[in-house]
């Protein structure tokens, strides 16, 4: 009997992510979840390049339907990439109409 076709489940997914990580060989886990070596081979690679990507701080948001809502680690990530101005470079003093 062959092995089974389809698009990898989501508790596939997790069981090949966590396993990776462990160490273990891509055939031992397509032979664990009967699956090709080439479908669990994909899914590595995907898993492997979102490990990379760096986090964005947009995507650290919690939205739920009408309401977005900043969350500390959004707040944290946006200060590390603000630019900082020193206070004496900062003009206090505004001008309505000039004189």
């Amino acid at each position: 009997m062959g092995s089974k076709r389809g698009p990898l489940s989501k508790a596939e997914v997790f069981y090949i992510e966590e396993h990776i990580k462990s160490g273990k060989d891509i055939n031992e886990i397509a032979t664990d979840l009967d699956r090709a070596v080439k479908s669990i081979e994909k899914c590595v690679t995907k898993v492997q390049k979102e490990l990379k990507k760096s986090p964005l701080t947009s995507d650290q948001f919690a939205r739920r339907p009408g309401v977005t809502v900043m969350t500390e680690n959004a707040s944290t990530m946006g200060d590390a990439t603000r630019s900082r101005k020193s206070p004496s470079s900062l003009s206090c003093i505004t001008k309505i109409k000039d004189e």
